[in-house]
């Protein structure tokens, strides 16, 4: 019989965003914007970024068909559509988190400190190589 596990040192807060590839920035925003009601909360044109409020949570659109988006494509055409699923996470430790993570063999494949909070983002992968990241 499977052990119950020990609780993390974190709360999971909720779903933060979910960062879709499109091929055509104006026609996704048409739609999302237009179309579904979204608001347009940042713009990130060197990463071929806009970054919508829907409700509580955000939508990412990354325009993979411009050479600023590249850094999203998928390796093989029509390899995927979500980059990543983002939760947030109330984590007050954020080395206690490191910890957590490491001991259930959980590789922390990218660290990131997000601007202008200064909250720490951890990439990881899911056993079926979906990529999670845990926002601080």
């Amino acid at each position: 019989m499977r052990k119950a596990p020990q609780p993390p040192p974190f709360r999971l807060a909720g779903i933060e965003h979910v960062l879709l590839l499109v091929n055509n920035l104006e026609e996704a925003l048409a739609f999302y914007e237009g179309a579904l009601g979204a608001t347009v909360e940042s713009r990130l044109p060197k990463h071929a970024m806009v970054e919508l409020r829907v409700g509580s949570s955000h939508l990412d659109l990354v325009d993979v068909s411009v050479s600023e988006g590249a850094w999203a494509a998928p390796p093989v055409a029509g390899g995927r559509n979500v980059d990543h699923v983002a939760v947030r996470v109330d984590a007050p430790d954020k080395n206690a988190l490191r910890r957590h993570l490491t001991e259930r063999s959980v590789e922390i494949f990218e660290e990131r400190i997000e601007e202008p909070d200064g909250g720490v983002s951890f990439y990881v992968r899911d056993p079926s190589g979906n990529v999670v990241e845990l926002m601080t």
